[in-house]
């Protein structure tokens, strides 16, 4: 696939930031096979990435899970040993997402947990240290919210709710650090549950949130139960919201009270509190709106959804044309490629029609000529039946039936049916004709042989050797007639039939008038 960017600075409304950008945010999706019996393709934009460039805040109802009968426990490896999750100030163990997410432009399967609130979209932190050290400048966003790496110059993709100095190594009987999936696709919900976890040096003060990643939108929500503040230290700070991956100095975040939202309180770094009789809740909602286009290899439009069907009929290349806003208000157009490639027709000799003589077999072939156009063949043979006789491209008949060869052919299926029946006439060189016009017995009928095998030629001899008859590609013309037409007197005749397998078969012919 062929990609393109094109960056465009939105002066009217927005800031102009100097941004660098990591992934591709629109994908036509690969490029496709169409099988030799299909016209028309199903075209499918990808463009989750782009969705979630930048979010709006707002205030939804605070609910709370506390059925763990399905929850998981988070772990952490120490020294080769898997244990609870317990550790102050650490990265849990990396855990796999049920499906894929995306958040601020880029698309994640594993996210790890940390002993202080927050969550980080990144393996590569687990089992490392959880920083608690916040002050009143580090506002969201901030590159050092809530992981920085000095020697990457990169803020790490996170979701901070609450993000505070804790203490999950404090036990108490209901300290719950729990993880689950809810709902079927495409409408699942993953979930990170903090229950009763100790604020440092305030032990006695319990926080307890929920942060819930929603399939059906790359939404996330916050729900916070409780949060008593920890005066005695860290000036009792703490902060709420989002933030993206991102080099210096790219870094976006969202967070309540910010200009996505109104009448929100300000839950970005500061001291605040959360009682449990008025727990508070916030939904990060995906606002990057997307245009999108489909063109033709001539770029005539084709559709403006992300979803359109197109006719093929032997190669095309479709071009997938989307343009967003990113979370610094820059106006972003890409491009992306995707060709789709219609398997050429299957070449094979097989008939329709057989016929197969009494106690004798034939063999049925498909082979495929233009084997070189696929990448996979595989054959399989079914009687009346529908039982498998054969895996081969050929098969060995000797019973009357429809049998039915099914080729696929790079996970496309074409089927075909021969008829095999027994022959009207006798399956044997006829020894002699009686060429008297009564309707029988007329021909020297060789179609079994001509349908069978083939045959390239008959020689018909006289008692001198005089060669008295000539046909290529006999199957029944030889009525007692020599070439020019004139009956052949009543005598016998030496014959050569020269067969399409190389073989050639001799003997006498009686013409009896």
């Amino acid at each position: 696939m062929k990609r393109n960017y094109y960056f465009i600075s939105f002066f009217l409304i927005f800031n102009l930031y100097s941004t660098s950008f990591l992934a591709q945010h629109i994908d036509a999706g690969p490029d496709q096979t169409l099988c030799m019996n299909e016209n028309q393709v199903h075209l499918n934009a990808l463009s989750g990435y782009a969705t979630t460039s930048r979010y709006v805040v707002n205030a939804i109802p605070f609910t709370w899970d506390n059925d763990f009968s399905t929850a998981n426990d988070v772990m952490i490896t120490k020294n080769g040993n898997t244990e609870l999750f317990r550790e102050d100030d650490t990265y849990s163990d990396a855990i796999a997402l049920p499906f894929d997410f995306y958040f601020f432009g880029k698309k994640y399967d594993h996210i790890i947990v940390g002993a202080n609130g927050d969550l980080v979209f990144q393996p590569t932190l687990a089992q490392i240290r959880d920083e608690w050290y916040l002050t009143q400048d580090l506002q969201i966003p901030d590159h050092k919210l809530p992981y920085w790496n000095d020697a990457d110059q990169i803020s790490y993709a996170s979701i901070m709710g609450v993000y505070q100095d804790l203490d999950i190594s404090v036990p108490n009987s209901d300290l719950a650090l729990k993880y689950k999936t809810t709902g079927t696709a495409p409408n699942r919900q993953f979930k990170i549950i903090y229950q009763n976890v100790a604020q440092y040096d305030c032990t006695n003060q319990l926080s307890s949130q929920m942060i819930v990643l929603n399939e059906a939108d790359y939404s996330i929500e916050i729900h916070v139960k409780n949060k008593p503040v920890c005066a005695t230290w860290n000036g009792g700070l703490a902060t709420l919201g989002i933030q993206n991956d991102a080099l210096l100095p790219d870094t976006c975040g969202n967070f309540p009270g910010d200009n996505t939202s109104t009448g929100l309180p300000n839950r970005n770094t500061g001291v605040w509190e959360v009682l449990e009789t008025q727990p508070e809740a916030y939904k990060f909602t995906p606002d990057g709106l997307v245009s999108l286009a489909w063109y033709d290899e001539n770029h005539q439009l084709l559709g403006q959804t992300g979803n359109i069907d197109a006719v093929v009929n032997d190669i095309a290349t479709f071009t997938l044309e989307g343009s967003f806003i990113d979370c610094h208000g820059n106006l972003i157009q890409e491009s992306d490629q995707v060709t789709v490639t219609k398997l050429p027709a299957l070449q094979l000799d097989l008939p329709a029609q057989a016929y197969i003589c009494e106690n004798e077999a034939i063999y049925l072939d498909a082979q495929i000529k233009n084997t070189n156009d696929y990448n996979q063949i595989t054959y399989t043979w079914l009687n009346d039946q529908g039982q498998t006789i054969s895996s081969d491209s050929k098969v060995v008949v000797n019973m009357p039936g429809t049998y039915k060869v099914i080729i696929t052919t790079d996970n496309c299926q074409n089927e075909f049916e021969v008829l095999v029946e027994t022959y009207p006439s006798p399956c044997k060189v006829p020894q002699g004709i009686s060429p008297n016009g009564d309707g029988k017995n007329d021909k020297w009928v060789l179609d079994y042989l001509a349908d069978q095998i083939g045959i390239d030629k008959v020689e018909i001899f006289d008692r001198r050797g005089v060669k008295v008859y000539e046909k290529n590609n006999y199957i029944d013309q030889f009525v007692g007639k020599n070439d020019n037409g004139t009956d052949l007197p009543t005598a016998g005749y030496f014959y050569v039939i020269h067969l399409k397998d190389n073989r050639t078969l001799t003997g006498w012919l009686i013409i009896a008038r």
